[in-house]
């Protein structure tokens, strides 16, 4: 009897301790979904205005770029979504194994009732009246009335048991109704969500087509990529500020006793570090010609053309040093390996990894996209020492 609520008990304990039905909804799909509908709303504006006035190639670039924006905040978005539904999921699991306990508890401790119920209807007190009238010490009666005790204690016991389980065994059933319609939700937000993102996509494509051989634009275009490098280098630079400050502080005798930094592996790899992607380079380091401009640009790291969804690996151990989105570039994921060397990917579609992150060389960190890009799916990777940039090719196995 004690093992048996010992475990009536503990499967009552594993059911409380579920989440509440209406858990609330991921900060990342709130924040996806508002940043969504905030950039639609001022496409839709700027979609007005570009069908009162003249196009001009500020007006066509900051169009593109918004899209670029929405298209990206959307597949973040469906990520988030993706993890609602697998979360939603696994808690109707959990929360149906549990009803399946709490049903088979429920039903053992209404056939102990039912036993009990039985047999006092089909023998009355007779049999306890016999009992009693054969007691033939003080003893015998003490003993009979302990004995009586426990078997009312067990039958209360019982009944409250059978109570209580009937009462939690509808909550979870309501929890679970609810868990249920919230999975339905966000299974009918991520479909509608893979149609907006369809639609962007080919709204993107067909304005592309119609601005890409517009010089105006390639150069606005062209801008916007050395804003952003500019920006990447002051990312860099704060970053190897930082990094020079904290290992100024650090005392000679702790700096005796740390493990070798990760870079004195990367400084090694020259010419041994896993590609980033698989695809083809279509521009070189350095300086080189704009095929449509037919202007010398500088090529700050290389750009590999590969397929759409590509994945996109880490080079080399290190840490997730900064997550950002920049006109002219998109997605960017910047990785720290230590001794001031690090690596950047841009035109990411997909980003795989959070802030800080802990990586290892080849480990997946997002996948490529046209995000910032007006020549398909690229992928721009740099690698810098310090604040000088370095040649990718001279490093790549």
């Amino acid at each position: 009897m004690r093992r048996a609520r010992t475990a009536s008990a503990v499967c009552l304990l594993a059911v409380l301790a579920l989440p509440p039905a209406r858990a609330e909804t991921p900060r990342g799909v709130v924040q996806h979904k508002t940043e969504l509908q905030n950039l639609r709303e001022e496409i839709k504006r700027q979609e007005k205005a570009l069908s009162r006035r003249k196009k001009d190639e500020k007006s066509a670039i900051d169009y593109l770029a918004k899209l670029d924006r929405e298209i990206d905040v959307s597949h973040a978005y469906l990520h988030s979504l993706n993890g609602d539904v697998d979360r939603l999921g696994r808690q109707v699991d959990e929360r149906d194994g549990r009803i399946r306990a709490l049903t088979a508890e429920k039903e053992a401790l209404a056939e102990q009732v039912k036993k009990r119920l039985v047999s006092f209807y089909k023998h009355g007190r007779a049999q306890e009246i016999d009992l009693m009238l054969s007691i033939r010490s003080v003893q015998q009666a003490q003993v009979w009335m302990r004995y009586q005790k426990m078997i009312a204690d067990a039958d209360r016991r019982n009944l409250q048991a059978l109570a209580a389980r009937r009462q939690e065994l509808e909550k979870q059933q309501d929890y679970l109704r609810q868990e249920k319609a919230d999975k339905a939700r966000a299974l009918r937000e991520r479909e509608a969500e893979e149609r907006e993102l369809t639609s962007s996509r080919e709204k993107r494509r067909i304005y592309l087509a119609s601005v890409r051989k517009d010089k105006k634009v390639l150069e606005q275009r062209l801008r916007d990529s050395r804003a952003s490098e500019k920006q990447i280098l002051a990312l860099i630079a704060r970053a190897e500020q930082a990094r020079l400050t904290a290992s100024a502080r650090k005392p000679a005798a702790a700096k005796g006793r740390t493990q070798p930094p990760v870079s004195s592996k990367f400084a090694g790899m020259k010419g041994r570090l896993s590609w980033p992607v698989r695809g083809t380079i279509v521009s070189r380091f350095g300086r080189q010609r704009h095929p449509e401009l037919n202007t010398i640009t500088e090529n700050l790291g290389i750009d590999i053309k590969t397929r759409q969804g590509g994945t996109v690996v880490s080079v080399g151990d290190g840490q997730v040093q900064t997550i950002t989105w920049q006109r002219g570039s998109g997605n960017i994921v910047i990785v720290s390996h230590g001794e001031g060397f690090y690596t950047v990917y841009t035109h990411l579609e997909e980003i795989r990894v959070s802030q800080d992150d802990p990586v290892r060389q080849g480990q997946v960190i997002g996948t490529v996209g046209e995000s910032g890009s007006i020549n398909g799916p690229v992928l721009h990777f740099q690698i810098w020492k310090n604040t000088r940039n370095l040649d990718p090719e001279e490093w790549l196995g």
